[in-house]
C-alpha cells in the first residue's frame, strides 16, 4: 500500500529516484513497479509534457537488507502468523476450514457496480458476499446502492490525502492523474485477506482496454489500471508475493454498452447509481455524463432517462466538442472512464434509430452529419458490439456461465 501510494506524492516533484527502505523488493518487483509507473502515469506525462522514455528517467532502488524469501508467497502463512498481532492470527486460516467461497465486491457506485451486485446477490448466498467501499461516507448514492443490494457484510475504508500535498498543488507543483485502480487493487486484496475472503471481484469491462491517444510512440490510457493487462500483471504479483486471494473482473468479457443494456433492466438501481465526477449528482456537462446518457438512451424510455439525469442531454449543443472527441473526431478520446470510440458511435446510432425526429436533437444532428452519413454497415456493426463476448478474461467457470447467459 505504501508503494502504490508513492505515485500520488511523487508526481508533485517527478523525482528521478525512488528509494524504498521499508521492506525488501527483488529485481522482478522493482521492474514491476517501474512498469506500473511508466504505464499508469501516462496521462500525467502527456499533460505535463514530460519525456519518460529514457530507461533512467526514474530509477527505483531498494536499500533494505531483508532476505529474499521473507517476501515470497511460499512463506506467506509463516510470515502472516509471525507478524500479525495476536488478535489477527486466527484470520490466517487454511482453505480446508472454509465452507463457503467468500466473495468481496468493491463498488464505486456506477452502473457496472450495480450489475455485479445484482447478479451476485441473485445467484449466491448473501452471507457469502461482502462489499468493499472507499470513502463512501462522501457518496450517499453508494450507501443507497449497498442497501438496495441486500448484502450486509460491508468493509468501509476511509483514506485521506496529506494536507501538505494539497498545499503543493495550490502552489503550482506538478499534478495529474494516477493509477487509482491499482491502489484499490492492493487495498481490496489486503482487506480480503484480513477478513478471510477468497476472492475480490471487480466490475471492469472490455472497453477499458482501449487507450486515449499516442504520446512519444506509446499508447496512453486513462484507464490503464482497469485494463486486462494490469489485471493479469497484478494477479501474478499478488499470487507470487502477497496472497492466495483471487483477483479478477466479472464484467471483463463485455463492452460498456452491453453492460448498460443489462443495467437498463435493473430499475431499482436507477436512483442510486452515479458515474459523474461531481460525486453527488449528474452535472450533465462532462464526458462521463454524456457517455452514460447516450449509452443508456437506446434501452430506457426517454421520460425515465430524463428523470435520472434531470434533462435531455442530447439537446445541449455546448457538449458538441465533447461528443466530437468521444466519436473519434478530436485529437484524443476524453481522459475519462468512457466506452470505446466504436461503441460510442453505435450508442449514438441506436439512439438515432429510437427517435422519430432525431435532427431536432442537436447532438444527434451532429452525429448524423459528421459520422453516420460518412460510414456504413451500422446494423451489422451494432450487432457485433451487442453480441460480443471476449474470451480474454479470468472468470472462474461458474461466473462465466452466469454472465454469458445474459449476453445481449
Amino acid at each position: 500500500l505504501g508503494l502504490v501510494e508513492i505515485f500520488s506524492y511523487w508526481k508533485a516533484f517527478c523525482s528521478p529516484k525512488i528509494v524504498v527502505n521499508a521492506g525488501y523488493l527483488d529485481n522482478d518487483q522493482l521492474a514491476w513497479w517501474k512498469d506500473l509507473l511508466s504505464k499508469g502515469m501516462g496521462q500525467y506525462f502527456y499533460e505535463n509534457v514530460i519525456d519518460f522514455k529514457d530507461n533512467y528517467f526514474v530509477t527505483i532502488a531498494c536499500h533494505c537488507e531483508e532476505t529474499r524469501e521473507a517476501g515470497r508467497r511460499g512463506n506467506l502463512n509463516t510470515v502472516t502468523e509471525n507478524r500479525l498481532p495476536r488478535s489477527f492470527r486466527s484470520l490466517a486460516m487454511t482453505k480446508k476450514e472454509e465452507v463457503l467461497k467468500k466473495t468481496l465486491i468493491p463498488i464505486g457506485g456506477g452502473k457496472d457496480s450495480a450489475v455485479t451486485l445484482e447478479l451476485f446477490s441473485n445467484n449466491f448466498a448473501l452471507d457469502s458476499l461482502g462489499i468493499f467501499t472507499l470513502n463512501s461516507s462522501k457518496h450517499p448514492n453508494i450507501e443507497k446502492m449497498i442497501k438496495i443490494s441486500g448484502i450486509k457484510n460491508i468493509i468501509r475504508v476511509e483514506r485521506k490525502i496529506d494536507p501538505q500535498l494539497l498545499e503543493l498543488n495550490k502552489k503550482g507543483y506538478l499534478n495529474g492523474h494516477t493509477p487509482f485502480s491499482a491502489y484499490l487493487a492492493f487495498l481490496s486484496v489486503f482487506a480480503a485477506k484480513l477478513f478471510n475472503f477468497d476472492e475480490v471481484v471487480l466490475s471492469n469491462e472490455k472497453s477499458s482496454n482501449e487507450g486515449n491517444l499516442e504520446y512519444l510512440g506509446v499508447e496512453i490510457n486513462h484507464q490503464y489500471s482497469k485494463t486486462l493487462e494490469f489485471e493479469n500483471k497484478f494477479r501474478e504479483y499478488n499470487s507470487h508475493y502477497l496472497s492466495e486471494v483471487n483477483y479478477f473482473s466479472f464484467l471483463r468479457p463485455l463492452y460498456e454498452l452491453q453492460i448498460m443494456k443489462i443495467f437498463s433492466g435493473l430499475e431499482k438501481y436507477f436512483t442510486s447509481f452515479l458515474s459523474c465526477n461531481n460525486g453527488t449528482n449528474w452535472c450533465g456537462k462532462c464526458p462521463k455524463c454524456l457517455a452514460s446518457f447516450v449509452g443508456l438512451y437506446p434501452f430506457i424510455p426517454e421520460e425515465k432517462i430524463i428523470e435520472i439525469f434531470g434533462h435531455n442531454i442530447f439537446m445541449d449543443n455546448t457538449l458538441i466538442p465533447i461528443a466530437s472527441e468521444m466519436l473519434g473526431l478530436g485529437k484524443k478520446k476524453p481522459f475519462e472512464c468512457v466506452g470505446t470510440l466504436e461503441e460510442t458511435k453505435i450508442a449514438f446510432y441506436l439512439s438515432y434509430k429510437k427517435i422519430t425526429d432525431p435532427k431536432s436533437y442537436p447532438l444527434l444532428k451532429f452525429f448524423i452529419e459528421k459520422i453516420m452519413k460518412k460510414e456504413k454497415n451500422w446494423k451489422k456493426r451494432s450487432k457485433l458490439i451487442l453480441d460480443s463476448w471476449d474470451n480474454n478474461h479470468n472468470l472462474p467457470q461458474r461466473y462465466n456461465n452466469i454472465l454469458k447467459s445474459l449476453r445481449v
